[in-house]
């Protein structure tokens, strides 16, 4: 019997007997009630064309999973054979990312209601089955502890265990890098303008602590404000010295404590090429002792939950000078990352090779570049404004900080990288990229200039150059012309969406 169905054209559902048998006896076409489709015939026939999706390549079908999350990758599973062998290919699963509902089930609490508990039977199983593929494991901010606190117990456990039936899972075993985020804002949606911060510790800093000293092949730590306690932050790291003090070559410690404290433990890491701290966690031993490792960037980091800096005090010139002769590759970037105004704590004596600011709120002032030209005119190679300003800025050329930004590039002769997202005119985009002689990168956000060529002639200037000057700053077009010029390759200003999306490599060696 030929496999065969009805195609109804018509909107109207509801036939009579009648209708059904008229359409039935003329069942090849009927172009006013149906068409009969014969799904045999359409198999056969050489002209149609089909869908190839199962056909693509595991290394292609490895990366389109690995972008979904643990239910979409299921859901994917169950669309032919081969992504289902897919879903169990290594790269898949070399990202895992822990979340609220990740792994869950669903449980009524009389006093809470409804909750999202880690579902142990569902978590066994996939450890089993994927756990030794797990290469990055993360931690996203978590509300429910509890799950996070069973989650990573149940790694840990896996890890420590001697059995060869559970040592041949190779849960945890792979693990290369662990980033772990706490929710130290714990201010409701409403509280737009209030920050309530609270730590981590007890039970939950101790399951962190087992973690991190069960995963030997680790070379990437990321501990982003955890806001501990002195007490607490003293004994950290002590795992993680002991079985990565020579392979951990990345480590972010962002707010790890909520005062002042230096963290001693990072000197332990003799080959960290990279080290991603805060002002209040560094100090004159610490610095010190990073002049004898192979540390080759370091950025202070001040973010949204960082303490003001009336209550931090920065390292000593001393330490620096130390520090600098004992490590003279190291590059110090200071970076400042906050939705509101937050002064930057300065480095004397320190190597700075960057000031980055990426805040809306955070605008060019003539104070802070002075300040920069003073401490680091001959080490500056980057400096500059990420996020798109949310503050007024006046027209006239005398409020401006054209003149600033002019001084700047003269007085540091390694600038390399400039943006600039603050209302300046077509002559001073002439000015600076003129002026800066070894200047390869400059970002400038096209909605912020002003097609105009407001400077006074300078005593240094010759007639001829002042007439280029007001001549190019009268077009957009000619601006970009001749700063592509100057510049070496095809330049243009940048838009809004450019500079949102724009990502500094501040680890370049050409910029450094």
């Amino acid at each position: 019997m030929k496999r065969a169905c009805w195609k109804v054209i018509d909107r109207q559902h509801s036939f009579s007997a009648e209708s059904w048998m008229e359409m039935y006896n003329n069942r090849v076409v009927d172009h006013q009630g149906a068409v009969y489709i014969d799904l045999e015939d359409e198999e056969d026939s050489d002209n149609n064309a089909y869908s190839r999706w199962s056909e693509l390549p595991d290394i292609l079908l490895e990366k389109i999973f690995s972008y979904l999350s643990i239910r979409q990758k299921y859901y994917a599973s169950l669309v032919c054979r081969s992504w289902y062998r897919a879903f169990y290919l290594p790269y898949v699963w070399s990202q895992f990312v822990l979340e609220d509902s990740t792994l869950t089930r669903g449980r009524f609490n009389y006093y809470s209601g409804w909750q999202y508990v880690l579902d142990h039977l569902r978590t066994q199983t996939c450890l089993s089955q994927v756990g030794r593929h797990f290469r990055h494991l993360t931690f996203e901010p978590m509300l429910n502890f509890y799950n996070l606190y069973e989650f990573m117990n149940m790694i840990s456990w896996y890890t420590e265990q001697t059995h060869k039936d559970i040592v041949a899972t190779g849960v945890g075993t792979h693990i290369r890098s662990l980033k772990f985020t706490f929710p130290c804002n714990m201010s409701n949606r409403d509280e737009t303008e209030r920050i309530r911060l609270f730590g981590t510790g007890g039970k939950l800093l101790d399951a962190l602590k087992r973690l991190m000293g069960n995963l030997k092949k680790m070379r990437k730590l990321e501990l982003v404000d955890l806001m501990l306690d002195p007490r607490e932050a003293q004994h950290l790291l002590d795992g993680v010295c002991e079985t990565c003090h020579l392979t951990l070559r990345t480590l972010i410690l962002i707010n790890t404590t909520r005062v002042q404290y230096q963290i001693l433990h990072v000197g332990i890491f003799l080959n960290l090429h990279i080290l991603i701290i805060c002002p209040q966690n560094l100090g004159d031993e610490l610095v010190e002792l990073l002049g004898f490792t192979q540390l080759h960037h370091l950025h202070i980091l001040q973010n949204r939950y960082t303490p003001n800096d009336s209550t931090i005090k920065s390292t000593s010139g001393r330490a620096w000078k130390i520090c600098r002769k004992n490590n003279p590759k190291l590059c110090v970037h200071l970076q400042v990352q906050s939705i509101k105004e937050k002064q930057l704590i300065w480095q004397d004596y320190a190597p700075v090779k960057t000031i980055l600011y990426d805040s809306p709120h955070i605008g060019l002032q003539t104070n802070t570049l002075i300040t920069a030209i003073e401490l680091y005119k001959k080490d500056l190679r980057v400096y500059g404004h990420q996020s798109l300003p949310r503050f007024f800025r006046s027209k006239s050329f005398h409020e401006r900080i054209d003149s600033a930004l002019l001084l700047l590039c003269r007085q540091c002769p390694s600038l390399k990288v400039l943006l600039v997202t603050e209302r300046i005119s077509t002559a001073t985009v002439l000015l600076l990229a003129y002026t800066a002689k070894n200047l390869h990168y400059l970002y400038i956000r096209g909605n912020a200039v002003i097609k105009k060529c407001d400077w006074p002639q300078s005593p240094e200037w010759s007639d001829e150059f002042y007439e280029w000057l007001k001549f190019n700053s009268r077009s957009y077009v000619l601006v970009e012309k001749e700063v592509s010029q100057m510049l070496g390759y095809t330049w243009h200003m940048q838009t809004d969406k450019q500079f949102r999306n724009l990502q500094m490599n501040l680890h370049d060696e050409s910029i450094l």
